[in-house]
């Protein structure tokens, strides 16, 4: 099928998503997992409507824009925020969007957030260091229904107090978890990491 995106007619695959013929910033979207539209970074315009492009199959003749001045302002202001609530010292793909859209989250002052929690040590394998979730939940989904399907990760509280913990608040290993490191792997902010990278 044919669509136009900014105004160049592009070619796409039935079934296709928007994010996979369309170049668009995106956080919790992961190809190996079911996690979509949920960031809101990849919202674009679609014939005339705001869509999630991690979650809009392309139309023939869909007329497609990702960069308008909205759009640009919308993803600035969604990445200060996550600036602001959250550690994103190890997320160096957020900081280069955050230079890109000219994202100045001084401008808000201070807000209530994710920093300051502790780092939680619980296993031999690694740590869990929610102050840099951005509740993406891909780790959820990795460990359940996306990959593993073992649920030793589960979502806990509302707004910014969300965050991913275990069943219970139980310690790694007083639940179904096998350590296979798949939620380390789609995890894009350094929140779950090994404990080889500490110093």
């Amino acid at each position: 099928m044919r669509l136009r995106v900014n105004g160049k007619e592009v070619e796409a695959r039935p079934g296709a998503l928007l994010l996979e013929v369309a170049e668009v910033p995106t956080l919790c979207h992961h190809p190996h997992t079911e996690t979509r539209g949920l960031c809101r970074l990849c919202l674009v315009e679609a014939d005339g409507r705001l869509v999630p492009a991690c979650a809009t199959e392309a139309r023939e003749g869909m007329e497609v824009r990702t960069e308008t001045e909205g759009l640009r302002t919308l993803r600035k202001t969604l990445l200060e925020w996550l600036f602001l609530t959250t550690d994103l010292a190890q997320a160096p793909d957020l900081l280069a969007l955050m230079e890109r859209y000219g994202a100045e989250p001084e401008r808000w002052g201070e807000v209530p957030g994710r920093r300051g929690r502790e780092v939680l040590k619980d296993n031999p394998f690694y740590l869990r260091d929610y102050a840099k979730c951005v509740n993406c939940r891909r780790c959820v989904d990795a460990c359940g229904d996306g990959i593993m399907g073992v649920y030793a990760l589960t979502l806990e509280g509302r707004g910014l107090l969300a965050h991913p913990t275990t069943p219970l608040d139980r310690p790694l290993p007083e639940t179904p978890c096998v350590f296979c490191g798949n939620c380390i792997q789609v995890c894009p902010t350094g929140a779950l990491r090994p404990l080889s990278m500490e110093v």
